[in-house]
């Protein structure tokens, strides 16, 4: 599939969760079981008439869709190396980073962290020449990244997190209401590995549209949540030292 057939859909996706437009709401649109919706998402098919359907429901047309995916195209989806390095530099640089990512305020970040209004202004200030927002008049932020914005895969930026996850995520019995653990081992083929690695993209995707779901709620009733799903062919070298 072509990248600008990828960013088509991509788009379309995001005008449905803008519009609190549900799989379960399209499904009925267009006579569809939810299963095959989300089948078709997530397999990237879908045919001109059905691309026609939703976008009557979105209340557009393609030619109006296919302007707004060029619009994103123009959205930064990664940082350079240098950029990354600038970050981890300073903790609260990356900190006021990943808010923005989040889409907090600057009211919100203000009444959250040890930052002074100064220094706030100051760290979004150099987001913003790296065009990773745009500060606003009355402080206002507005992300200029793609909504599939990723850190690099070898950079400081990931390594900092990884380092992080191994030695302060893991360190819990996951046995709190709010805490979840699932460890599964087993032998899969590799188009298995693809099928459960397409269901892990779209246990991203159902994170990520509970983030806009709940934007609107007040900070006091929210807590910082981390998410981390992780499948690789390994085994415990414990077992692999005892293979012939």
């Amino acid at each position: 599939m072509s990248q600008q057939t990828t960013q088509l859909i991509e788009t379309l996706k995001q005008l449905l969760r803008s519009q609190n437009i549900t799989y379960k709401d399209l499904a009925k649109h267009l006579s569809m079981s939810e299963a095959n919706v989300k089948r078709m998402f997530s397999q990237n098919k879908l045919s001109l008439e059905r691309l026609e359907a939703i976008c009557n429901l979105l209340h557009m047309d393609i030619l109006h869709l296919a302007q707004s995916a060029q619009n994103q195209q123009h959205k930064i989806s990664e940082l350079t190396l240098a950029q990354e390095k600038e970050l981890i530099t300073d903790y609260k640089l990356l900190l006021v980073a990943q808010l923005c990512l989040s889409d907090w305020t600057f009211e919100e970040m203000l009444s959250k962290y040890d930052l002074t209004e100064h220094q706030l202004v100051q760290y979004l200030a150099r987001l913003d020449r790296i065009h990773f927002i745009e500060l606003l008049p009355n402080n206002r932020i507005r992300k200029r990244v793609s909504p599939h914005f990723k850190w690099q895969s070898d950079g400081p930026v990931r390594q900092f997190f990884a380092e992080h996850i191994q030695s302060e995520f893991f360190n819990s019995r996951f046995d709190q209401p709010t805490e979840k653990i699932l460890f599964i081992s087993g032998m899969l083929s590799d188009d298995s590995n693809k099928k459960i690695q397409t269901l892990i993209e779209e246990l991203g995707t159902a994170y990520r549209q509970q983030l806009r779901t709940d934007k609107s709620i007040n900070l006091a009733n929210k807590k910082g949540t981390s998410l981390v799903v992780g499948l690789r062919n390994w085994e415990l070298s414990v077992f692999n030292d005892l293979r012939r």
